[in-house]
Parts: C-alpha cells; sequence; structure tokens
C-alpha cells in the first residue's frame, strides 16, 4: 500500500527530473530517494521513471501515478488545512443564541463575519440561555450568546455586551393594581431575563403570578401591547420593534436593571479558526 510520504517522494522526483534535485528539495539523502521510488514501483508492478544519463523522465505509468497523487497530496493539504486550522477561516460554525440578541445584536455582527470568512458556513440555533448550554455541552452547537451568570467551569465566558434591562407593560394601565391577577408574558424556563424578571418579583413581594410562555419577541410585545400582561427585555430590543410607541418601558431596580451577554465556548478546547474569527469580531465590537 502507498503511503503519503512515497507520493511526496516520487512528485517531487517527476517535478525536478532528478532523483538528485529531488533529494536537496526534500533535506533526505540521495540514496533514500532511490531506494523508495523503486520500492514504489515494485508494490505497483511497474516503471515509473526512464533512467536516462542525466536525470530521469515519467514513463506512462508515471503519468498517470502522477496525476493522481497530484490531486491525493492536494486533498491531503486541504484536510490538514481544515484540521490544524492553517489558512483561511473555513468549515462549518454553529452558533446558539437568545431571540432577543440574534434580532437586534447578530445581525450586523453575522454579516461582518460572512464577509471576512467567505469559506464557513454559518448557521445560527436560538433558544433560551440554558438551552443554549446544553447544546454546547452536547457538541450540537460550537459556540453560544447567552445572558446572566455561567458559573459552569465547563465554559469559558466573554462578555459581548451589556443589557439595560426594562419592564415593558401596557401604556396608561397598572399591571400592578391587581397583583393577584398579573400576568407575565415570558419565553420558556432557561431564559435569563424571565428568570431576572421572576427574581425581581419575588424580591418586592409579589411571588404570585401567572407566566405565559411565548416562542418570539414579536408575541410577547403584541400580547403587552394589548394588555395581557408585562414582560422584562433589553431597551434595545422593544425600541426597534414595532410595539416601541404601543408599550411602556419602566425602569427596573439598580440591581436587576443591566444583565451581561456573554460569548461562551468549551473550555479545555482548541478554539478552531472559524469561532476564533467569529470571537474576535464579536468581542471587539
Amino acid at each position: 500500500m502507498m503511503d503519503i510520504n512515497e507520493l511526496r517522494i516520487f512528485r517531487a522526483v517527476a517535478h525536478k527530473g532528478s532523483i538528485s534535485r529531488a533529494a536537496e528539495e526534500l533535506h533526505y539523502v540521495q540514496s533514500n530517494v532511490t531506494a523508495r521510488i523503486r520500492q514504489l514501483e515494485d508494490r505497483l508492478g511497474a516503471a515509473l521513471f526512464h533512467r536516462k544519463s542525466k536525470g530521469v523522465a515519467l514513463t506512462a505509468s508515471g503519468h498517470l501515478l502522477l496525476d493522481y497523487a497530484e490531486r491525493i497530496l492536494r486533498l491531503v493539504s486541504e484536510a490538514e488545512e481544515t484540521l490544524s486550522d492553517r489558512g483561511e477561516p473555513k468549515g462549518r460554525l454553529v452558533i446558539g443564541s437568545m431571540e432577543t440578541t440574534a434580532a437586534v445584536r447578530l445581525p450586523s455582527l453575522l454579516s461582518a463575519f460572512q464577509r471576512s470568512c467567505p469559506e464557513v458556513e454559518l448557521s445560527l440555533v436560538t433558544g433560551p440561555s440554558q438551552t443554549s448550554l446544553r447544546r454546547l455541552l452536547d457538541f450540537q452547537i460550537d459556540g453560544a450568546f447567552v445572558a446572566g451568570d455561567v458559573e459552569d467551569d465547563a465554559f469559558v465566558a466573554e462578555k459581548a455586551f451589556e443589557e439595560e434591562l426594562v419592564l415593558v407593560a401596557p401604556p396608561s394601565v397598572d399591571p400592578f393594581e391587581k397583583a393577584g391577577s398579573l400576568k407575565i408574558l415570558v419565553f420558556q424556563t432557561g431564559c435569563s431575563y424571565r428568570a431576572q424578571l421572576e427574581r425581581w418579583l419575588a424580591a418586592a413581594g409579589m411571588a404570585h403570578f401567572q407566566a405565559m410562555e411565548f416562542g418570539s419577541i414579536e408575541g410577547i410585545l403584541g400580547c403587552v401591547a394589548a394588555g395581557m400582561g408585562v414582560s422584562v427585555l433589553p431597551r434595545s430590543v422593544v425600541e426597534r420593534s414595532q410595539y416601541r410607541e404601543t408599550c411602556s418601558l419602566r425602569p427596573l431596580p439598580e440591581d436587576f436593571a443591566t444583565m451581561t451577554t456573554w460569548l461562551v465556548r468549551r473550555r479545555g478546547e482548541k478554539t478552531g479558526r472559524a469561532l476564533q474569527a467569529f470571537r474576535d469580531l464579536a468581542i471587539a465590537r
């Protein structure tokens, strides 16, 4: 069976037309190159070179093998480049994100990344922060934007954004007038903004409420505007939505008014060039 090193030696001899010049290029002794070529010819049962007084020339079999060798070595080079992360970033990159971050913060970032790394196949998977962290541990995604504290030592977390959180309420209605019938409009359990709202309500002595779960920002904001309940969301999300004029934004107490969004990746794992390039863009913004 041929090995990669034999094909490299064969290609060098074919290109140089000389065993001595090929040996010089490869930093091998000439006798070693000669022996490897003979071994290859014996294994294939075909002469690959015509021996001349000065140098060598490819036989018909040699020309045929050279075509295969060039293709094989090119594929090997591409595989090594991809797996060892040399050269331009390429391959597949899957990023997890909260719905809110995907809607407001990521469009410009994703666009800039695709312009700078066109060979990368980029995918975005949205979900609550805790879901993204589970996906990251399960190797379903390569990195994730999550909000709140990231305390698991399995992750490396770097600050990406700082969000101002606001209470989003129906216009000209006191949502707390009837505390017993308070409804909060939120994403599913695992959402950091939901957890922040629930912590604030508990700290304020309003532990009794009904949670209505939604799958989209537009659904939450539309129902808030219709007077169905309240939510806590980043100010940037609400101010960029079509509901900015039909919802009232109220400040939260200082202890609950901000939340950091982190770009998280697995600890103890070599960061590929694609993820590193994405990280460099995200953290610099």
